[in-house]
């Protein structure tokens, strides 16, 4: 119980910083920090944009993708 609830106030400090914008670390979304969820992914927070996206992020790590998400995204990043 302690854990979940640890998590969720981590999520809201995350949420509570500045007005800069930011990009969702799942779809790229730009949005202000203030209103990015906070998602636990490969051992760190990132920013997201909705429950979908973090959702999807979960989903990653319970399933052992994180190597293969990760591969993708540096490769969707290369500019050719």
């Amino acid at each position: 119980m302690a854990s979940a609830f640890s998590s969720l106030l981590e999520s809201v400090l995350f949420s509570f910083k500045t007005g800069e914008k930011t990009d969702c670390f799942h779809c790229g979304e730009k949005m202000r920090k203030s209103n990015a969820l906070a998602a636990r992914f490969n051992g760190q927070l990132q920013p997201v944009c909705c429950h979908g996206c973090l959702a999807i992020l979960r989903t990653v790590e319970q399933n052992n993708l994180v190597n293969d998400y990760m591969k993708n995204k540096a490769s969707q990043s290369v500019v050719g």
